[in-house]
């Protein structure tokens, strides 16, 4: 767990660095502006949606950098990066309306935890690569999408990851600032001496390294909901 949590700073680190740097170049609200304004909107929705604000919380940095206006190659729009389909399924309206956004986020992201029995890691490859992917190699089952494309036809069983390079490293990426940010707030407020800790059930993949990162950098541009990060 130590080693896991060492190998995530760095990347924590980097992707705030990068953000902040750009930032620099460009009009608009700052990095930090930007998070300060989405803030309240996600401990509102989490709190209605019942899940941990820290995870709805590093998967908007992830998809948009809490940006708005965010538009991904792929057309997914808003701080959440809402596909068409995603969006009318939830009801929607306006992706680049962060309260909506936001709240309809949290409310996708608690029925991924309840479809996958809590799994953080598989309700994070569900936002990115579609629930039914997770299924599928989570069973082994080929799916046939409405396109006639086939998704898993081998069938293989990867314990419900699909054997993605974008998949993969976007949720390493956002589990590994989970456990930054965990290891955080314990420091910042440790228990009173006489209560009896409880641990968390750890759902902490491999942290990714530098190389991820730049991995995600890459592909944002052609087949990737990320907002391309230069």
């Amino acid at each position: 767990m130590l080693q896991k949590l060492v190998q995530s700073v760095p990347l924590l680190l980097l992707l705030t660095v990068v953000s902040m740097a750009q930032d620099r170049g460009e009009l608009g609200p700052s990095f930090r502006e930007r998070s300060i304004q989405l803030e309240p909107l996600i401990i509102e929705s989490a709190k209605r949606y019942g899940i941990d604000p820290r995870i709805l919380r590093a998967l908007c940095f992830v998809e948009s950098r809490f940006r708005v206006d965010a538009v991904s190659p792929k057309g997914a729009r808003g701080p959440m990066q809402f596909m068409p389909e995603t969006a009318a399924r939830y009801g929607l309206r306006n992706p680049n309306d962060p309260r909506e956004a936001i709240d309809a986020a949290a409310r996708y992201l608690h029925d991924l935890l309840a479809r996958f029995g809590g799994r953080v890691d598989l309700a994070l490859a569900g936002y990115n690569a579609g629930e039914g992917a997770v299924e599928s190699f989570l069973t082994g089952r080929p799916l046939v999408l409405r396109t006639g494309k086939i998704i898993n036809p081998r069938g293989l069983v990867t314990g419900g990851i699909p054997p993605y390079s974008e998949t993969q490293t976007y949720v390493r990426a956002i589990m590994g600032s989970l456990v930054v940010t965990r290891a955080t707030a314990r420091r910042a407020s440790p228990p009173p001496p006489d209560q009896r800790v409880v641990k968390a059930r750890d759902f902490t993949l491999d942290a990714t390294g530098d190389s991820d990162l730049l991995a995600i950098k890459k592909r944002s541009a052609v087949n990737s909901s990320f907002i391309e990060i230069p």
